[in-house]
């Protein structure tokens, strides 16, 4: 049976999937937390693992906590503990690298960076600044399908947050690689999902729930939360020993799905294999005192214990090493524990210990000991970076036994940390590298740099270095890149010899950029004339091009050519053209040329109409007060006329002749009103729009009105509040709507000394009370004035008119502002728009990267402005 997959390729863990949680420089917990499954730190020792209340196995492997359903390791403890954790660390590590650099995306800054109730189908997502989860969102897709979360900033999910899946979609499928400073927050009550890899910490707080796993290049630490860890394909199988009877017993562990072969050898020339079920285990019995190796037939399954010493003799002393402590300076305490003193009555301790890699034992001063407990001893002369292994000795009369061999990791003090961010400003053949210096550690400079290599390559090259005193953001621009070619890099910080590396973060430059052009629509189709507008999205690589414009009659081959326009940035461009017949199609296209390179854009067409017959439209009746009303209405066209007469006829309901108001001339499309007066309070009225030219009449629709009593229908206009920005919120008050069951009231708002009114949105009332609704894009300097209006069927009452001003900001009357926020706005909503066409088929790829550049370019403008704005103030 083929499977089909949708989304991008699964991100390979490695062996970190056998850990629930993985970190570099520690776990925490605020008791109880609950973690199923393993959890490690490398390269920080086990006394980095804080609230677990860890008691280590006598093994010296691994550690057991309530708090864990499976085991924990650390660095300092037994082989092959610190092997597996390194190998375990350096694969998360490649997984961060290989889920960052996945590109392109498939989307790109879904909600701004906020996400709250969104579908996301499977895919790559980027978010180029951080990204907030304020809503439950859901994930849907089938069980082998693939999410990976790309997040340039830091990840913060709301408290009560769940993320939903659907479809069958898979936890240990979903990857949130996080690469920026403030890393992941995870809030209280939430319920998330997915596996996080983190350049920072991660922070799971109280009563959260995380059903994935958790891998930071810092630290883990959890609030009273729950992670239930990852479904993994292989892992490694646990191996356990105890005395029976005086007789020694291995058990193995096997969770894997499949079953496995291991081998057992000893002493005496013992060895015997056995399989170890699928879900199972085996049990090796009846061992003799010694040590013992376990191997296992599969090269991708291994055992998390490869060596354990049987002691079981109860004659014999038995000692246990327990993990060092107080590893300041040069010096630290090693400790152990005199568990059984066999059958003798005193026991001589002490410890051996030595620099890893060396041969010969150092050996701490005997202490004789007549009844179990612990003992310890302080050795000095440690160097810093440098690691040591040491176990506990227990010594009576010629027989000697060894506890477990633990390890003593001699950090170098104050160490500075420093993280790699994206790279920006991939153009031609340069970018830009960027990094954070997180602390200085000990010192009062460090030493930053970039190291990059085009991935495949072995030699690093590395940028100048750049001498910081205090933590903080820090770039450096490369070139030479190849169009096409994949890079990688790093960040790097050097003080005193001591050198530390950020996360390994992958580019690629794209192919040589094609200058994008757009074809925008018909404007001025007037007479015989026409204006053709198009758009130059993208220069490419090219520092000047020639834009213009091709056109032919609908069902014509040859095209016609305007005059090549040279533009040396992107922008609108536009050419008129002549000669057109009215009643006819024509189609045209945008075109730009650069080196020989050649690009259209999409075929726009446009008719120009017959000349036409005027058109004259009746618009609502307003300001219907005491026993007048004003009628509306709009000239829509002139037609073939140059002036035409326009004029309302109105009567009571009911009544056979018309009223006709004084007429009025007009030479071009517009707006007009009339007043009248002489109304009855109760009565209704109907109007209609009407116009003359050379004899002929035109009549626009028919509408009404009714003149009510005020306590029939009543409405007042309150002051406005909230004037900020490009908006205002407008209030009023419903006094009265006796006899009705529900008023729909809205507000008519105008700058001030003109006759047109926008209408805001709507909200129906059941009952007295107040209402609002916002005006949108006012202009700054500017004095606006609105009416509250009720309304029942044809019914319409109206409160007094009251005025506000949109005062000036920052000494800008904010015009610009407003306008590259209304294009970036626009950009945005038609990228996204065009991104739901580009998933059902309806757009191609260079369609949406069109619109893609577009919505960055209005972006990039707003973005700057605003700083702009915000420094001249």
């Amino acid at each position: 049976m083929q499977i089909q997959q949708d989304g991008p390729a699964p991100v390979d863990l490695g062996t970190a999937c056998d850990f629930s949680i993985l970190a570099k420089s520690g776990i925490s917990s605020v008791p109880n937390s609950d973690v199923a499954g393993d959890i490690g730190v490398s390269p920080i020792a086990s006394t980095a693992i804080t609230g677990f209340d860890l008691t280590l196995d006598a093994t010296g492997v691994f550690a057991t906590s309530t708090q864990v359903g499976g085991r924990v390791y650390a660095a300092d403890y037994s082989e092959p503990t610190p092997s597996r954790l390194t190998t375990a660390v350096s694969d998360m590590e490649t997984a961060f690298t290989d889920a960052y650099g996945r590109i392109p995306p498939d989307f790109t800054n879904v909600g701004g960076g906020n996400l709250d109730g969104e579908t996301l189908t499977p895919g790559v997502y980027n978010w180029d600044t951080g990204l907030s989860i304020d809503g439950d969102i859901t994930l849907d897709g089938g069980p082998d399908d693939i999410w990976i979360f790309q997040v340039a900033g830091g990840l913060s999910v709301a408290s009560g947050v769940t993320v939903n899946l659907e479809g069958g979609a898979q936890a240990e499928n979903i990857v949130w690689v996080v690469a920026g400073g403030p890393g992941v927050e995870i809030g209280t009550d939430a319920n998330f999902a997915g596996v996080v890899l983190a350049q920072t910490a991660i922070n799971v707080l109280t009563d959260a729930t995380v059903d994935g796993c958790l891998y930071a290049q810092t630290a883990v630490n959890l609030q009273m939360a729950t992670v239930t860890g990852c479904d993994c394909d292989l892992v490694d199988l646990q191996v356990d020993s105890a005395c029976e009877d005086e007789e020694g017993e291995i058990t193995v562990s096997n969770p894997n799905s499949v079953s496995v072969m291991v081998t057992v050898t000893g002493p005496d020339a013992y060895e015997e294999t056995m399989e170890v079920p699928a879900g199972g285990s085996a049990t090796w019995g009846n061992l003799a005192d010694g040590t013992y190796s376990l191997e296992t037939d599969n090269i991708a399954i291994g055992l998390d214990i490869t060596t354990l010493d049987i002691s079981c003799d109860s004659a014999i002393p038995d000692v246990v090493t327990t993990p060092a402590t107080e590893v300041n300076g040069s010096t630290a305490t090693l400790n152990g524990e005199l568990t059984d003193l066999g059958d003798f009555d005193t026991v001589d301790v002490f410890f051996e210990w030595r620099e890893l890699g060396e041969e010969e034992w150092n050996t701490t001063a005997p202490q004789t000991l007549d009844a179990s407990g612990d003992f310890d001893d302080e050795i000095a002369g440690l160097e810093p970076g440098n690691t040591y292994e040491f176990r506990a000795i227990g010594l009576a009369n010629g027989e000697r036994v060894e506890g477990a061999t633990l390890r003593i990791i001699k950090t170098v003090p104050g160490v500075p940390e420093v993280i790699t961010e994206p790279a920006t400003e991939v153009n031609g053949s340069t970018a830009t590298l960027n990094g954070e210096l997180l602390d200085l550690g000990d010192y009062d400079t460090v030493d930053v740099f970039f190291e990059w290599r085009e991935l495949g390559t072995e030699e690093w090259t590395a940028t100048e270095t750049q001498t910081l005193d205090a933590p903080g953001d820090f770039s450096d621009g490369i070139e030479g890149l190849e169009p096409g070619g994949t890079y990688e890099f790093r960040a790097v910080v050097v003080a005193n010899g001591t050198r530390e590396e950020g996360a390994i973060i992958s580019f690629t430059k794209d192919e040589p950029g094609a200058p994008i052009v757009e074809t925008q629509v018909a404007t001025e189709v007037n007479g015989s004339t026409a204006t053709l507008n198009g758009e130059l999205i993208d220069i490419g690589d090219f520092d000047t091009v020639d834009v213009f414009f091709e056109w032919r009659e609908l069902g014509e081959e040859e095209w016609n050519t305007t005059t090549p326009q040279t533009l040396d940035a992107p922008g609108d461009f536009s050419d008129e053209i002549s000669g057109l017949e009215p009643g006819n199609t024509y189609v045209f296209r945008a075109v730009v040329v650069a080196n020989g390179t050649r690009e259209e854009g999409t075929i726009v067409s446009f008719t120009k109409v017959e000349a036409g017959v005027p058109n004259v439209e009746t618009e609502p009746a307003t300001e219907i007060n005491g026993s007048t009303a004003t009628l509306n209405g709009e000239l829509i066209d002139l037609g073939d006329f140059d002036t035409a007469d326009v004029f309302f006829e109105w009567r009571e309901l009911g009544a056979d002749e018309w009223i006709t108001t004084e007429f009025q001339t007009l030479d071009e499309p517009g707006n007009f009103s009339a007043g009248i007066e002489g109304l009855e309070l109760g009565s209704t009225y109907e109007f209609r729009a009407a116009m003359v030219a050379n004899d002929e009449r035109f009549l626009g629709t028919t509408l009404s009105f009714t003149k009510l009593s005020p306590d029939e229908l009543d409405v007042e206009t309150k002051p406005a509040t909230e004037v900020n920005g490009s908006t205002a919120t407008l209030n009023g008050e419903l006094l009265e709507l006796e006899g009705a069951a529900e008023v729909t009231v809205y507000f008519l708002y105008r700058v001030k000394g003109t006759e047109v009114w926008t209408f805001t949105d709507e909200t129906v009332l059941t009952g007295p009370g107040p209402f609002n609704a916002t005006a949108m894009n006012l202009e700054t300097g500017t004095t606006y004035e609105f009416r509250a209006v009720a309304q029942v069927g044809a019914t319409v009452v109206y409160g007094d008119i009251l005025e506000f001003t949109k005062a000036p900001e920052n000494g800008d009357d904010g015009k610009n502002k407003k306008k590259l926020k209304r294009k970036y706005k626009r950009a945005k909503r038609e990228y996204e728009e065009y991104k739901k066409k580009y998933e059902k088929g309806k757009v191609n790829k260079k369609q949406l990267k069109k619109k893609k550049h577009a919505y960055e370019r209005a972006k990039r403008e707003y973005e700057e402005y605003k700083q702009k704005y915000k420094h001249a103030s």
